[in-house]
């Protein structure tokens, strides 16, 4: 029986687009391409989720790989990225719904430390019992070590949750600890049915 919804954020809750990030500093497109390679597709910004380093901590070692035309924007990108960052609200009356039919509700995401002072911007997270960041305990999805520290933080049976998350490799971690799970690509109704044949109650 499902009793804890289970959601990641990042194409979930909200628009990770390092492209849009970018374009608010760099309009030359080799300029564009060398950032979103050097800052964003490198395994520093990996480390970030699994917070052994700060975005504070990038500053340095991503500009000694670029020329100094880009370090402004490689300082501004680090320290606000999240700014640029958009929220999705299509999954808002999904989320009312859960809640008001008495589900639990739990986020379970990659993301550094600097996450904490964005997600007040979600408007969806104030129906949330729990949220859960990788960077807090040094494990990122789909390692299993971050969902037994989630499902031990918040007492969870693995059987008892549903988890929604855009990556397959993450939901199929959760399948395999005893969660069941849905690939999300965006659209709200195809999650709905999912729920719905996972027993979960909630109008068509």
């Amino acid at each position: 029986m499902i009793k804890n919804i289970v959601f990641d954020m990042g194409q979930v809750f909200v628009d990770f687009n390092p492209d849009h990030f970018i374009g608010h500093y760099v309009t030359d497109r080799e300029d564009a391409l060398l950032l979103r390679t050097e800052l964003f597709g490198k395994s520093e910004w990996v480390e970030m989720d699994l917070g052994t380093m700060t975005e504070e901590d990038l500053v340095q070692p991503v500009c000694a790989r670029l020329p100094e035309r880009l370090h402004f924007a490689v300082k501004e990108l680090l320290l606000h990225w999240q700014d640029y960052m958009k929220v999705f609200h299509n999954l808002d009356p999904l989320v009312a719904e859960l809640k008001q039919n008495g589900y639990s509700l739990y986020l379970l995401s990659n993301a550094s430390v600097s996450i904490h002072k964005f997600t007040k911007k979600i408007m969806a997270l104030q129906y949330f019992d729990g949220t859960f960041f990788s960077a807090d305990v040094h494990y990122i999805k789909p390692d299993p070590n971050i969902y037994r520290l989630f499902f031990e933080k918040f007492s969870l049976r693995p059987e008892e949750c549903f988890f929604t998350d855009d990556r397959a490799d993450n939901v199929e971690a959760g399948r395999r600890l005893g969660m069941e799970g849905f690939v999300y690509k965006g659209e709200e109704q195809p999650l709905r049915d999912t729920l719905r044949r996972a027993g979960v109650s909630l109008k068509p």
